[in-house]
């Protein structure tokens, strides 16, 4: 490494001495042998990974510091000898006055670039126009990415390291009552709960009768409630996604949407057949993709079939090994994780499963499987940077067994967390979990039906 930095200060040296108008750099030995100190400093002996420490967004007479926005934390940069990979997570929100304003919740997939060294610099290189680096003699990057309409943003990036990873902190979930609300919850599993770190907001839909689908959005700052009710006389199973400023709740044969901050509804996507009578389904997204995974009793429930929110068209994605109700995914990177499920209903009858498919989005057809702790017949999951957290109700005896976990896709550990919802009435049961921030909410309380009030409790992750 101090050979590589000593290199380094060569190469800035050079540089600084070129673009001053001395005498320039003409001797195409040195400068290749200068040109692969720099590639090896960006990608190591094969990848590099890197993350951002410092981000500035330019729009207009805004100068805006977003370097702790969760969306901008969770982006890393991978670099090769030829190539960069930049994966944003949830991209920013360019036009934004303040930093609040730049926070948005529509996670994208990688982007992938190759670059080239600017003529006679060994320090300066550009993947297109509008994306230039130059390296810096303390061996970080200084990155400026013209987004258009004087739109700059202006990164400072640095070797990512094992500790910068997520790591699980708190492996004791102490919960407290967090409020109340009303609505109808049919079943385990039926009901769509959903956290929003651009709102700081958790949204829940459920059938609240036969006719009616409710959506609630809860301002976790005022604890504010507000509701909507549409006339739709659908299966009472929901998923909730959110993509920039519209909220998506996928049911059988739609996709409703929804206006993220109004709640007013937008609505319905091309019906589709091939989810009639889907129930116990999971569902991801990426950018504007809901992948939506098995719960087809009228069909082949080991299918996932992906749903373009923009073109209302729906594909076959993939084929999971094995038949899958109840299990919920999500995405990291360019990753499809699914947890748990059964490959039968009704529920709970076994078998439960204990299975983790990992389906790459780019070659859906080589699904890996690992293993969870334990069996699982519904998961609840949500995704936290590189951690993926797991909420899973299992039959155990008269009643229910509620488990916390978390899989780390860093390296593919999988560990239970212990937590304190009350267990002594064998029915109460995990309706729900989201994330916000360093915050886990859960939906708690005992597996019936009708109109009743229902506990949000929270606990800290770290």
């Amino acid at each position: 490494m101090k050979k590589i930095l000593l290199s380094l200060i060569t190469i800035c040296m050079i540089s600084c001495a070129s673009d001053d108008g001395n005498t320039p750099v003409d001797n195409s030995s040195s400068l290749d042998e200068l040109r692969a100190a720099s590639i090896q400093l960006l990608s190591g002996n094969d990848e590099k990974v890197w993350r951002i420490s410092q981000a500035e967004l330019k729009n207009g007479q805004n100068i805006i510091d977003v370097s702790s926005n969760f969306n901008v934390v969770d982006d890393e940069f991978v670099f090769t000898d030829t190539t960069i990979q930049w994966r944003q997570g949830h991209a920013i929100q360019y036009n934004a006055t303040n930093a609040q304003q730049a926070k948005q919740d529509y996670y994208v997939a990688p982007e992938n670039y190759s670059y080239n060294f600017q003529s006679e610099s060994a320090t300066q290189f550009s993947s297109n126009s509008n994306m230039t680096y130059e390296i810096q003699e303390n061996g970080s990057i200084i990155a400026n990415f013209s987004m258009g309409n004087t739109t700059e943003l202006l990164l400072t990036l640095v070797p990512k390291t094992a500790q910068d990873y997520a790591s699980v902190e708190n492996t004791s979930l102490q919960f407290t009552e967090e409020l109340t609300f009303q609505t109808v919850l049919n079943y385990t599993s039926s009901t769509g709960m959903l956290g929003s770190n651009s709102q700081n907001s958790i949204y829940i839909a459920a059938q609240d009768d036969i006719h009616n689908q409710k959506l609630i959005k809860i301002d976790m700052t005022t604890q504010m409630q507000t509701e909507v009710i549409h006339e739709y006389s659908h299966y009472s199973d929901k998923r909730i996604h959110i993509s920039g400023d519209r909220l998506a709740i996928v049911n059988t044969l739609t996709v409703d949407n929804y206006n993220l901050n109004s709640l007013e509804f937008l609505g319905h996507g091309t019906q589709n057949g091939l989810l009639d009578g889907a129930i116990y389904f999971g569902s991801a997204i990426l950018s504007d993709d809901i992948y939506i995974v098995g719960g087809r009793p009228n069909a082949d429930p080991s299918r996932i079939y992906k749903y373009n929110m923009q073109t209302q068209a729906y594909t076959e994605f993939a084929n999971l090994p094995e038949a899958r109700y109840g299990a919920e995914a999500t995405i990291v990177g360019n990753s499809l994780f699914v947890f748990g499920g059964k490959t039968v209903v009704p529920f709970f009858a076994e078998p439960e499963e204990s299975t983790i498919y990992i389906v790459p989005l780019d070659n859906p057809s080589a699904v890996q499987t690992l293993q969870m702790t334990q069996t699982a017949a519904i998961t609840f999951v949500q995704a936290r940077q590189n951690l993926i957290y797991i909420a899973s109700v299992a039959e155990v005896g008269e009643g229910v067994r509620n488990t916390i976990s978390v899989f780390n896709t860093f390296d593919n550990t999988y560990q239970d967390l212990s937590h304190n919802l009350d267990s002594s009435n064998p029915n109460d049961t995990i309706q729900g979990m989201c994330l916000i921030g360093n915050k886990m909410y859960v939906i708690y309380g005992e597996n019936v039906g009708g109109l009743l009030d229902w506990s949000i409790y929270s606990a800290t992750l770290d």
